[in-house]
């Protein structure tokens, strides 16, 4: 996944009302990665067990406003709001995406040590209904780079170029599931990561493990796409069927492809095989069927049979 460094920023911290810990924290471009939250699991298990339900419906979430270009760390603790999701109850974030500016891109990073918050990702549009669900099969381990610490890393484009479609992504929630709680990541331990910049065969020891944990720190970076190295081209509407991410939405179609969505999708499956990337490059072949591009998957076995 390529690294961008984390861009200036400005927002202050916002409060959410009957919490006492900082939800928000700005960082700057030179500043070190945080540090996850070392809180024992099991008293973090225990306190989201006994933490009350904040609100009956995901329309009552306290959503707070993110302005454009935020860089900052997103602080999923004990004192942070708890919802039942249909994964499972959760500490949460909930943010009010811009509404107007330029397209832009969100990063996340969820911060690895002993443990690590293994994130969900929903996002929503103006009426809040859900549009994406990123999860486990969305989030991927990245050893430490420069300044960035071990984290779990997702990265999503967010459309502004038709600023009244009624499929533009306005809200974004950070939770986890019952399932990612249970599981755990392999981080990669620092010997062999240094045997590798070396050009050294790594040693023979085991990795560390990250449990995952109901809490931890994760960073979010907003790119709009006037930054530098920003190559998106083209309207991606946000909408998908609700019943491929595990919601009773009822059922909706997809709205009108437009040539410039089908030629993104195109052109990001053409950029991931040249990155020797499938994985990406089938699941870009798959978002693109679930908005309505039904020849994309067609696009993609030409250009592997091509090479």
């Amino acid at each position: 996944m390529h690294r961008l460094s984390f861009l200036t920023a400005g927002l202050l911290a916002l409060a959410l009302a009957g919490c006492s810990s900082e939800p928000l924290r700005r960082v700057d471009a030179l500043t070190t990665s945080p540090k996850p939250l070392e809180q024992p699991i099991g008293q973090a298990h225990s306190a989201l067990a006994a933490a009350p339900t904040c609100c009956s419906g995901i329309e009552q979430l306290p959503f707070e406003p993110l302005e454009a270009g935020f860089a900052g760390d997103v602080l999923i603790d004990t004192q942070a709001p708890a919802y039942s999701f249909k994964t499972g109850k959760s500490f949460f974030r909930a943010f009010a995406l811009p509404a107007g500016g330029p397209s832009f891109e969100i990063r996340l990073y969820s911060q690895a040590g002993s443990s690590v918050l293994a994130p969900n990702a929903m996002l929503l549009d103006s009426r809040m209904r859900p549009t994406r669900l990123l999860d486990a099969d969305d989030f991927a381990y990245v050893p430490p780079t420069g300044l960035k610490g071990d984290s779990l890393d997702a990265r999503l484009r967010i459309d502004r170029s038709q600023p009244d479609h009624p499929g533009n992504e306005r809200y974004l929630i950070l939770y986890t599931s019952d399932a990612q709680m249970a599981g755990q990541t392999v981080l990669q331990h620092p010997a062999k990561a240094y045997a590798k910049a070396l050009g050294n065969e790594p040693p023979s020891i085991p990795d560390p493990m990250a449990e995952h944990s109901p809490v931890g720190v994760i960073r979010l970076v907003m790119i709009p796409d006037n930054a530098a190295g920003s190559t998106v081209k083209g309207y991606v509407p946000g909408y998908s069927i609700g019943q491929e991410m595990g919601n009773e939405l009822p059922s909706a179609p997809a709205p009108t492809v437009l040539p410039e969505t089908s030629a993104y999708y195109r052109q990001s499956i053409d950029t991931a095989l040249a990155q020797k990337n499938l994985e990406r490059a089938l699941r870009l072949a798959d978002e693109a069927a679930r908005v309505g591009d039904s020849t994309a998957k067609q696009h993609l076995l030409e250009r592997i049979e091509i090479r």
